[in-house]
């Protein structure tokens, strides 16, 4: 009676105390299961409200952008749904403090995503852009960091309960050899049973650590790839926005150069004119502006072609720049017209001196096809503000003294009027 009432009493210890510890690792597992689940689906959703915004940027469809604007919100409300119930959970302290810590770095990386959405709509996309590569995106890591280190220290628990129920093993087991060595050889018929009951949930709790192990693994390969497509996506978009600083700066130079000799057409003319006025009123310093008229060129057109005149206007546009200053401007006015614009001359013979040079080498032999032109050059000549106060005043006095020297035989220079005699003091010099 005695032994079987020992054997009863061992028997059911044994029977309570593993089904204690089978509900407590239950619990544990699920527990973690269910926090590592929801874990994951803050930092995925995340993740996709990311890859949402970068579509929204790269989209130009309204429609498109619209319906990525309901699967952005519906992930946030994921994202949120995830967050309370891991709130609603038993937690400690550091637990709570890293959830806090997630909600503020949340809601400044979720007004972040918003401000980049109604830039959007605002159609400011450079701005929308920018915000969400220098702000949004990095908000947007360092709460995803602490998502991380929340899941950390999930492990850590789980490894500490893990610990704790295994202590609780050994404990038993304890228990059941003392009541075993009384009961002798039942006990010891016991403790085999429960011996062999332990190792099943010991290597039941092996075999639910090594699935966690795996599926932390499997969240890090996803948390990778998603990292990689966002970098992807952020290498995309400065491709496009570099590609789009060179396509401005090349509508930027066909605005204001001619497109056969590249130098600059008549607008960017009239707006260096007008700084160079402006530079000289204040300085009180005199500039000079030549008009240069081709001899000749039409004949070429008509005789040997366009492409061979094109020839031609590219050569002597090459011959006026290599002969200027660094400051001075040489520019196409269209068709055989070019103008010089002259910075900074001491008197007005200056500006002649310079006419005879543009005369000598525009007048040189141009060889095209082994077909030797000759062309020549009319120059008209007003200065500032000896002639002219104002650019248009200036304009139409240097264009009547070219086409006065074309009148007069061409292949010549003429001054709108005749200069005065330069003084010991002006007689400073120029070169070009």
């Amino acid at each position: 009676m005695i032994l079987f009432l020992l054997l009863f009493v061992e028997v059911a210890l044994s029977l309570s105390q593993m089904h204690k510890m089978q509900e407590r690792l239950a619990q544990v597992v699920e527990e973690y299961s269910a926090r590592g689940a929801l874990a994951q689906e803050m930092h995925q959703s995340s993740r996709e409200r990311a890859i949402l915004l970068h579509a929204m940027i790269s989209t130009d469809d309204p429609f498109e952008r619209d319906d990525l604007l309901v699967d952005l919100r519906a992930l946030g409300s994921r994202f949120l749904k995830a967050r309370e119930q891991i709130a609603a959970m038993t937690l400690s302290k550091d637990e709570r403090d890293l959830l806090q810590q997630q909600r503020e770095l949340s809601r400044a990386a979720g007004a972040l995503q918003y401000q980049v959405i109604d830039l959007l709509a605002q159609d400011q996309l450079a701005e929308a852009k920018r915000v969400l590569l220098h702000q949004a995106i990095p908000a947007q890591e360092r709460a995803l960091a602490v998502v991380q280190n929340f899941a950390a220290l999930q492990q850590s628990q789980n490894r500490a309960a893990l610990a704790a129920t295994s202590e609780e093993f050994h404990q038993a087991d304890h228990l059941l050899l003392i009541i075993g060595g009384v009961t002798l050889l039942l006990s010891a018929l016991v403790a085999g049973f429960v011996l062999h009951r332990t190792n099943a949930m010991m290597a039941a709790l092996t075999h639910s650590n090594a699935e966690l192990l795996d599926a932390r693994e499997r969240l890090e390969e996803r948390v990778a790839e998603r990292t990689a497509d966002l970098r992807r996506v952020n290498e995309k978009l400065l491709d496009e926005v570099n590609e789009r600083k060179r396509a401005e700066r090349q509508l930027a130079f066909m605005a204001t150069h001619d497109d056969l000799t590249e130098l600059p057409n008549r607008a960017l003319f009239n707006d260096h004119l007008a700084k160079s006025i402006a530079r000289a009123r204040r300085a009180g310093t005199r500039l000079a502006l030549l008009f240069v008229d081709l001899d000749g060129f039409k004949q070429i057109n008509d005789s040997h072609g366009h492409a061979d005149g094109d020839h031609v206007l590219r050569e002597v546009a090459c011959r006026l720049k290599s002969r200027g200053r660094e400051q001075d401007l040489v520019a196409r006015l269209g068709g055989d017209e070019f103008a010089l614009i002259l910075e900074h001359i001491y008197q007005p013979a200056d500006a002649g001196a310079v006419a005879r040079k543009v005369i000598e080498a525009v007048s040189e032999p141009i060889t095209v096809a082994e077909t030797k032109h000759q062309v020549g050059a009319s120059i008209g000549i007003a200065l500032f503000p000896d002639d002219a106060k104002n650019l248009n005043e200036l304009v139409r006095l240097a264009d009547n003294a070219m086409y006065c020297v074309k009148r007069s035989g061409k292949g010549n220079y003429r001054y709108h009027q005749a200069p005065r005699l330069a003084s010991a003091a002006e007689a400073l010099p120029f070169q070009w």
